[in-house]
């Protein structure tokens, strides 16, 4: 797949995912878009088989290689940088309900761990083993319930097998990892946290008071790991939303994005996004809409 290519396949895969539940996207073979910022409210798991990229993670820098196994968590951000021209990945999604479902009643594991490492090495008989579990996830996502009355249970337990064979690789590879330090383990939650909170909290001290720490003491150490204030790093984010927003949702006036976001009335979600990108929250949409033309 191009970048067009891989961009469409994404767009279906959100227009049905949430009917689908899991939805599993074949021969990716780069981003769906270059040098923007991606973010997404579903779970992703990203499987290579082949080349490598390297993107920013909430702004910290990854590489993706063969037999890995990434876990990209909820309204995170992914900056793409490149992909080799070999690189081939397939894409697992989660819906935002079914997700929950499994948080909430079947995943044991801390999912978190994979913020700070998104990536997992398997061996090339655990990857073999994998995809064998990644064919029968597709076969059952792709099945209507007329015909799999138990469908959502058998995704579920589906899901579970393999959330416990990635658990299994990943308790293998922490064991020769070096603990996470603490700052990075306050950046860690903080971005967790601004990613479940950010329509209704834009303050550091919010993000602060959550980590136990000062405002001032809590802006250091968010600085000192990614090199960016909290509060850029909170404005970014915004952003990044309101970007993503504006280009994919087309059905969404700028009020009701501002509104999505938080903000208190259209006039001071233009004000912000002409501060963070230059441009109108119209004019950056009539924009990128040009640009798929």
């Amino acid at each position: 797949m191009n970048i067009s290519e891989t961009r469409h396949a994404f767009e279906e895969a959100y227009r049905t995912i949430e009917e689908k539940e899991v939805a599993v996207i074949r021969d990716v073979h780069g981003f769906p878009a270059r040098d923007k910022d991606i973010i997404s409210p579903y779970l992703m798991l990203f499987i290579c088989h082949s080349g490598f990229s390297r993107f920013l993670y909430d702004m910290r820098e990854a590489v993706f290689r063969p037999n890995e196994v990434a876990m990209i968590l909820p309204n995170h951000i992914i900056h793409p940088i490149e992909c080799s021209p070999d690189y081939s990945i397939t894409v697992i999604m989660h819906s935002i309900a079914f997700e929950q479902e499994m948080t909430r009643e079947r995943m044991t594991h801390d999912r978190n761990k994979f913020h700070d490492l998104p990536a997992c090495m398997l061996t090339d008989e655990e990857m073999t083993q994998y995809m064998k579990a990644v064919d029968l996830l597709e076969i059952i996502s792709e099945t209507p319930v007329s015909r799999y009355p138990r469908r959502h249970n058998m995704l579920l337990a589906q899901t579970d097998i393999m959330t416990n064979m990635l658990d299994a690789c990943r308790r293998d590879m922490d064991q020769e990892t070096q603990p996470i330090d603490h700052n990075r383990s306050v950046f860690n939650v903080f971005c967790n946290q601004v990613a479940m909170h950010y329509r209704e909290q834009h303050e550091v001290a919010f993000y602060a008071e959550k980590a136990h720490l000062t405002t001032r003491h809590f802006s250091v150490v968010i600085k000192e790991v990614v090199g960016v204030s909290a509060s850029d790093y909170i404005e970014q984010y915004l952003a990044t939303q309101a970007k993503n927003l504006l280009s994919s949702r087309p059905d969404l006036s700028v009020l009701q994005i501002g509104d999505h976001l938080g903000y208190a009335d259209s006039s001071s979600f233009c004000r912000f996004f002409k501060r963070a990108t230059g441009l109108s929250p119209r004019q950056f949409r009539e924009q990128e809409w040009s640009e798929r033309q």
